[in-house]
């Protein structure tokens, strides 16, 4: 899969994303929550269940270590 090739998801999976969202947002401090943007969370959620990712821990991971990096 190249990097920028649409992706398509089923909507079980969109339902999932949208879960995983919700949850590593809620991981977040109020503070941090203030000077986030959850944009850039879905972004690392999306990337990874781009690569295949389905796991709804790895794909929280993967949000919370895109405001790391």
């Amino acid at each position: 899969m190249g990097g920028n090739e649409p992706v398509n998801f089923d909507l079980k999976t969109v339902a999932l994303l949208r879960e995983v969202l919700d949850r590593a947002w809620t991981c977040l401090p109020p503070k941090r929550q203030a000077t986030t943007s959850r944009t850039l969370l879905a972004e690392g959620i999306l990337k990874s269940a781009a690569k295949g990712e389905r796991d709804p821990e790895r794909l929280r991971d993967a949000a919370l270590m895109v405001l790391d990096a």
